[in-house]
């Protein structure tokens, strides 16, 4: 009895320091039913910054076919907190980021939301926006890079037009008879 007790308490242990332990340090959050022709944020959030930071780079990729990158806004804290903050577009689909402080950095373990980034939808599809290259004092540290869904229109839509038509009901035809 005593045993099952032991691993039981250890159990729930892992289950409340393991949630802590394996968290990413940058996540870009998912999103759900991106519509074509509008514009999605994407936020990109810092939980328990592993060291201080004084000077960061990083790139964020996305498919351009899919998402146009429109802008970025730093968060509010940060605007006030860097000497410098900037994007550049370094190829299509990569956006450089960089900024550096000479005074007030991240603190070790501080967390929150670094900046919004928005994009455009071109294109009915799924895909990721990662981020890739961390430079500095974000070099090491731990990343979920964010992912999109296209809008679901209910049906399984075989040739991409948005619509219910001839080659759809073909396709039910097919799954209902067992061919597919």
């Amino acid at each position: 009895m005593k045993i099952r007790t032991f691993y039981f308490m250890v159990f729930i242990f892992f289950i409340f320091i393991g949630h802590q332990v394996f968290a990413e340090n940058l996540v870009l959050n998912d999103i759900q039913n991106a519509e074509v022709g509008s514009t999605i944020e994407f936020t990109l959030t810092m939980n328990d910054a592993p060291n201080e930071v004084k000077a960061f780079g990083f790139e964020i990729a996305y498919n351009s076919d899919i998402l146009s990158y429109q802008s970025y806004e730093l968060a509010q804290e940060f605007q006030n907190r860097l000497d410098y903050f900037d994007d550049n577009k370094k190829s299509d689909g990569i956006i450089i980021f960089g900024g550096y402080s000479s005074g007030k950095k991240i603190e070790k373990n501080e967390n929150g939301l670094l900046l919004t980034l928005s994009f455009t939808v071109l294109k009915s599809d799924n895909g990721m926006v990662s981020l890739q290259s961390l430079i500095d004092n974000f070099k090491g540290w731990s990343i979920k890079n964010g992912r999109f869904n296209q809008e679901s229109v209910g049906f399984e839509d075989i040739n991409n037009d948005g619509k219910l038509g001839l080659a759809e009901v073909i396709y039910l035809l097919q799954i209902v008879t067992g061919i597919n």
